[in-house]
């Protein structure tokens, strides 16, 4: 029985999708916490062994985290391995007496072996460390134990089981406690005395300070003086009572004063506060909120350094990903001079690289970025991280985004906004790459629920795989007047609507949606690049490549734009050569990529120049050390020329490189090694576990579902696995080619 199964929010367990993009994470970094959510889910589904082999890598790669240890404890456990999972915790409590998790998975083993006494103390151990533990209480109750009564408040313990009592420290050695007589009698009750506390004064400073350092602005350090203070003559005291009363005036003043800046500060901390958690949401409504908040600090203290970082970010985001125009750029330049004169903070640092990314200045977006994430006082803050990573991203660098996108999940694995990043680097690799995407836009939105990014990103991932009634849904929720989308984030809703549309049939009212979305947003590639795909659809390849030209030309950085605008010249009668020069363009603008290489070996091959398009896929293999998609492509080319052996060979190793997180692409190289496997007249039984295998990566996969319900018909005719095999191509591949055959056979004709 799962000690703590792995569940998503709505209860159930994590979906394919999911557990792919945690395997794809753990693969692409094994150091990562990565390790910590697949051990998890590969427990919930009683994965074992892969549980072992994961959690076992964390342990190594994290050897002073005890809680990965605990967790290969777990993975004992789950196994009925109760005697090596003690084994496990007790070197974690050897080290970690009071670890919670440790003492309480250790008291269930315990108490389930029957021995009552140890499962006992160690329950007691993880009740004084987290008296508040549900677990723990529940546990408690369950097997009757109890806990000592408390001492009574005001009666320290005394004798030889009391624990030490430090010492109290006053202000100086005219506070200390005086010593007793030598001889003094021990009184029959305690008396505690009184711990001297400070001043109102100093507790006001020592606020002040506190809250500076935590939100990174000394706006209200208050001067505390030097040297002691002379002590007034008496005389001067007493020299008249006009001095008296002054004296006592001006002592209410400093009072009053006093506490108008404590409550000063305090609202400050208020707002500061509900500035960050409005940020994190990273959702339109958010950033207005936070911008409102914002303004009441610099309302309270004009020079907060925490106040103007703050507006210039969410100023640079609203002009930069919201469609708030030169209003907000302008405003998010003026808080980020104000807050140059005040001192450093991170938001600071990330407003300046949003405003040069989006004014035209990528290098020196990431200047600003490294300069701060690697220099002599490197900070290691995720939430830059994150934002070198939107700025690759945007630049094209998918290789370097997801690195570092990776880096900073691992973390801060708790933020919508980096988790929704990973999705985009995945889904602008375009084909073989969806489910990946989608899983981290899942984990986004388990995040944060209504991430309306994620959510228009899930919906696009959809839309493309013919999903068009979850994509129509997501669409329709980003349009509800109640999520509060930006302009931006509408005119894409509205485009995938027009992509649903014209998925069923309804092509004029599909164009009216997508001129609506346009004159919403001129400037969003996705839109014309929705178009695109659209008419490509439909056979419509000229207007195709017109409608992916103008999403380049508003983002010539994006590789998988290039994948989609070759896809459409190959398809126009004398495309080649147009896509070649087009692509060899883009090489000379983004520099030798992987991706490009491949580009450029489809293109030759479809201009007839086989040998020019191998060389290109293994140029491809070379510049992604490992890049299993072109040797899909090479497999794919040596098929064609009835290099069947050499197909295979090409066709296994890419399906290694691909690993446990390769989902999309592994499938399509299964698929491809059981059409070579059929050139060669494979018999229908190995043809099926091959479609199946690609299945197990992707569930949704057209060729995967048509090839294993064809094989499953000639071995079995219209068995039930066969028959829901059929109703599931029809549903998910509507407009497939073979989508006619299959609605025959699934009906018995």
């Amino acid at each position: 029985m799962l000690l703590c199964p792995v569940m998503a929010p709505s209860g159930k367990p994590l979906t394919p999708a999911e557990i792919s993009a945690l395997e794809h994470a753990f693969a692409s970094d094994p150091t990562s916490d990565a390790y910590r959510p697949l051990t998890e889910a590969y427990l919930a589904g009683s994965r074992f062994m892969e549980a072992m082999v994961v959690c076992k890598k964390g342990v190594k790669a994290h050897p002073d985290d005890p809680a990965a240890k605990v967790l290969l404890a777990r993975v004992y456990a789950e196994q009925g391995k109760d005697r090596k999972a003690l084994e496990e915790l007790g070197g974690v409590l050897a080290a970690f007496p009071t670890f919670v998790a440790a003492n309480r998975l250790a008291a269930v083993l315990h108490f389930r072996l029957g021995e009552r006494e140890p499962g006992e103390a160690a329950l007691r151990r993880a009740a004084e460390a987290a008296p508040e533990d549900r677990e723990v209480r529940e546990l408690l109750e369950k097997h009757g134990v109890r806990l000592a009564a408390a001492p009574p408040q005001g009666r320290p313990l005394t004798g030889p089981g009391a624990p030490p009592v430090a010492p109290r420290v006053g202000a100086g050695p005219a506070a200390a406690a005086p010593e007793p007589p030598p001889h003094q009698p021990e009184k029959s009750e305690d008396v505690p005395i009184p711990t001297p506390v400070p001043s109102r004064r100093a507790r006001d400073i020592a606020y002040a300070e506190a809250l500076a350092e935590k939100y990174g602005t000394h706006s209200f350090e208050l001067s505390q003086g030097k040297g002691k203070p002379r002590k007034p003559h008496r005389a001067m005291l007493l020299g008249s009572a006009g001095l008296a009363a002054l004296l006592v005036v001006a002592l209410g003043g400093w009072l009053l004063l006093s506490r108008a800046h404590k409550e000063r500060v305090e609202a400050i901390d208020r707002l500061l506060k509900e500035v960050r958690e409005q940020v994190d949401r990273d959702v339109y409504p958010g950033y207005q909120a936070a911008a409102k908040k914002a303004a009441e600090i610099l309302e309270h203290d004009p020079d907060s350094l925490a106040g103007h970082s703050y507006l210039a970010y969410v100023d640079a985001i609203l002009y930069a990903e919201h469609g708030d125009g030169d209003a907000a750029r302008l405003e998010a330049v003026h808080h980020v001079d104000q807050a140059l004169r005040l001192g450093r903070h991170s938001h600071l640092v990330a407003a300046e690289a949003y405003l040069k990314l989006h004014g035209g200045d990528p290098a020196g977006a990431r200047e600003a970025l490294t300069a701060v994430l690697t220099g002599d006082d490197a900070s290691q803050s995720p939430f830059l991280t994150a934002a070198l990573g939107a700025v690759q991203l945007a630049t094209g660098d998918l290789d370097a985004a997801r690195e570092t996108l990776t880096r900073a999940q691992k973390a801060n694995p708790g933020d919508a906004r980096t988790a929704w990043l990973l999705a985009e680097q995945y889904r602008r690799r375009g084909e073989g790459y969806e489910l990946q995407a989608a899983g981290y836009y899942d984990y986004a939105l388990r995040i944060q629920k209504d991430h309306v990014p994620s959510i228009l990103g899930k919906a696009l991932v959809l839309l493309g795989r013919g999903q068009v009634e979850e994509a129509e849904r997501a669409a329709e929720l980003v349009l509800a007047a109640r999520t509060g989308a930006s302009r931006p984030q509408q005119a894409l809703a509205r485009a995938i609507r027009g992509g649903v549309l014209a998925a069923r049939g309804k092509a004029d009212e599909a164009a009216a949606e997508e001129a609506e979305a346009a004159k919403l947003d001129p400037t969003n590639p996705d839109l014309p690049w929705l178009v695109g795909v659209r008419k490509l659809r439909a056979g419509d390849a000229a207007g195709a490549v017109d409608a992916f030209q103008r999403a380049v030309a508003l983002d010539n950085r994006r590789v998988s734009l290039y994948a989609d605008l070759t896809r459409a010249l190959l398809a126009k009668e004398g495309g080649a050569k147009v896509a070649l020069d087009t692509l060899k363009r883009a090489v000379s603008r983004l520099g030798e990529q992987p991706r490009l290489a491949l580009l450029l070996g489809d293109a030759y091959r479809a201009a007839g120049d086989a040998d020019m398009a191998r060389g290109q896929y293994e140029k491809a293999i070379q510049l992604g050390r490992p890049y299993p998609d072109a040797r899909v492509a090479l497999a794919r080319l040596y098929r064609s020329q009835g290099n069947v052996a050499g197909a295979l060979v090409e066709l296994s190793q890419a399906i290694d490189e691909y690993g446990t997180g390769g989902a999309g692409g592994a499938a399509a190289a299964y698929v491809e090694m059981a059409d070579a496997e059929r050139a060669r007249n494979a018999k229908a039984d190995k043809l099926r576990d091959l479609y199946e295998k690609a299945l197990e990566r992707d569930p949704a996969s057209c060729e995967a579902l048509w090839g294993a319900a064809r094989a499953g018909f000639e071995l079995e005719k219209l068995s039930e696995v066969v028959r829901r095999r059929l109703e599931t191509y029809l549903k998910v591949c509507p407009g497939a080619p073979h989508a006619a055959e299959a609605d025959r056979l699934a009906s018995g004709r």
